[in-house]
């Protein structure tokens, strides 16, 4: 694809970089030394991009680049060194670097920084966008559809060269999970759910009017500017206030994008469900505007297909894709045996308050003896206030209290019960880790984590306490481990865990027959 001249002293780091570079289509001309840079830039060879360290065996990298500067006017330069000085950031200036990288620094950096100079070296007629995929969560309650997004998009960018990703995230506390090279959000004002398909704004003093006019002009023009090969959504067909209706039928008409409606395993009650799409005119929106539907769940977990009359709207266009979990949790591993240590957690936390206090209370009535090694964590959505009060008594219970972490997948499987509400996310980690689990499932606004709950009871998959029957006392003999209730017996069921991998896999291969052929072969080189 592109000539690079690579003026690197040391052999592991230049091995590493021509390896790397040339995976992706590049042929890399290597000079190991000062003399052997001076050799080649006077040799008349015009590379397309220059990658040069300062400190070399036998000379100065800036003095080199500095002798050839007319040669290299129209060449991006890439200058790294281990001595990232003043001085040398100056010295770099001077002949306009295009980038100054400090030594250690991550490849998969390196790799995007070439890319994306190489693009913008290429006349504006030569200038392909890569393939692009825009996904859209409008979470409101929990973080259960952005962590959904979250998990396919990390592993849709390691699979496609080139990708890039935009999450449109309706999450008050915004994109929380760490970024990715490729992956990019946009917030969309905060909504908070009153009750079934009701909302209003969250965080802005504005009317439900306001919120969505704001909504739908933000969806609307980024949908026209960006123009994704695939957009995938996240739970709501429609979008909230059907702020989607337009974006869908535009990108289908005028970019002839491909539209994919991905679906946890539990909706609400399906009579409900498809009562209520029917009345809305949603079942003829899945009908008419989306190509494909991903059930993020196992068919004998739960029949979502035919609950919710998916086979009939999409037939032939409807997958199960197993559960989806991060790749941490699928590769984590139980501790070993040593003190209890109980595990309670709420999710996101926007309504867990209830159970984490309970959960200190249960930990005060046990004899000391027999009290676990206990852990809450709040979550980010929980508000202030109530964060503060559970703080204050934990602290009095020597019990360890967190907002929020970011290695939830270790501290379930370190853990000997998990205690969660039933969200999706929560309950699938400590399924594919095997760690015991005990269920307090949410009461309202729909039906999804009761359902949720009562299939894991009757599969022998998880213990579970109605949120009516949620007493200190009642908790106290889980934390104890003296609990009277029968032990879980494994469900004679053989369940997936990788649905963010097939969902992946899924969105490639559209991706794979919408590229321009000289892209194909970068496409079926990732895939193998």
């Amino acid at each position: 694809m592109s000539d690079i001249l690579l003026i690197e002293d040391e052999p592991i780091i230049a091995r590493n970089i021509s390896i790397l570079l040339g995976r992706a289509g590049h042929t890399v001309t290597h000079a190991p030394s000062a003399s052997a840079a001076r050799l080649a830039l006077g040799s008349g060879m015009q590379p397309d991009l220059v990658i040069a360290d300062i400190s070399l065996g036998d000379g100065d990298g800036l003095e080199v680049l500095t002798a050839h500067i007319d040669r290299l006017r129209d060449c991006p330069v890439i200058v790294m060194s281990g001595q990232d000085t003043t001085a040398n950031r100056l010295r770099a200036e001077e002949i306009a670097v295009a980038a100054f990288l400090s030594k250690p620094f991550a490849m998969a950096r390196l790799s995007e920084l070439v890319a994306a100079l190489l693009a913008q070296n290429l006349p504006q007629g030569q200038r392909r966008p890569g393939p692009s995929v825009m996904m859209y969560s409008h979470d409101t309650i929990g973080l259960g559809h952005m962590r959904r997004n979250s998990a396919i998009a990390e592993e849709l960018v390691a699979r496609v060269p080139g990708l890039s990703v935009l999450m449109l995230v309706g999450c008050p506390a915004g994109m929380i999970f760490a970024p990715k090279p490729g992956i990019d959000y946009i917030k969309l004002p905060s909504l908070a759910k009153l009750g079934r398909d009701r909302w209003q704004s969250g965080s802005l003093r504005i009317d439900a009017e306001t919120a969505s006019a704001m909504r739908a002009g933000i969806l609307q023009q980024v949908a026209d500017t960006f123009k994704p090969d695939i957009f995938l959504v996240d739970h709501e067909p429609t979008g909230v206030w059907n702020e989607l209706m337009t974006p869908l039928r535009r990108l289908r008409e005028m970019h002839g994008t491909q539209t994919i409606l991905g679906l946890r395993d539990i909706l609400d009650e399906p009579e409900r469900t498809r009562s209520r799409w029917c009345e809305t005119g949603t079942d003829k929106v899945i009908a008419g505007l989306y190509d494909d539907v991903l059930i993020y769940g196992n068919a004998d977990f739960y029949p979502s297909s035919r609950a919710y009359g998916l086979d009939a709207l999409r037939p032939g266009h409807v997958q199960y894709c197993g559960a989806v979990t991060t790749v941490q949790a699928r590769r984590m591993q139980r501790r070993e045996k040593g003190p209890r240590r109980v595990l309670v957690s709420g999710g996101g936390g926007r309504d867990a308050f209830l159970l984490l206090a309970t959960a200190l209370e249960a930990q005060a009535l046990l004899p000391r003896r027999y009290r676990p090694e206990l852990t809450l964590i709040a979550g980010p959505l929980m508000d202030n206030e109530l964060r503060e009060r559970l703080h204050i008594r934990a602290a009095e219970l020597d019990v360890t209290f967190l907002d929020q972490v970011n290695d939830m997948p270790a501290r379930i499987a370190a853990s000997d019960l998990f205690v969660t509400m039933g969200g999706y996310n929560s309950v699938t980690e400590a399924l594919a880790i095997g760690v015991p689990a005990l269920v307090v499932p949410r009461v309202g606004p729909s039906s999804e984590q009761r359902i949720r709950a009562e299939r894991l009871r009757s599969l022998g998959l998880a213990q579970v306490i109605e949120r009516p029957d949620l007493t200190p006392k009642a908790l106290s003999l889980h934390l104890s481990g003296t609990s009277a209730s029968p032990s879980i017996r494994p469900a004679q069921l053989s369940l997936a865990f990788d649905g963010a991998t097939r969902a992946a896999v899924h969105i490639a291969a559209l991706l794979k027959q919408r590229a321009p052929k000289e892209t194909e072969q970068s496409l079926q080189v990732s895939h193998g």
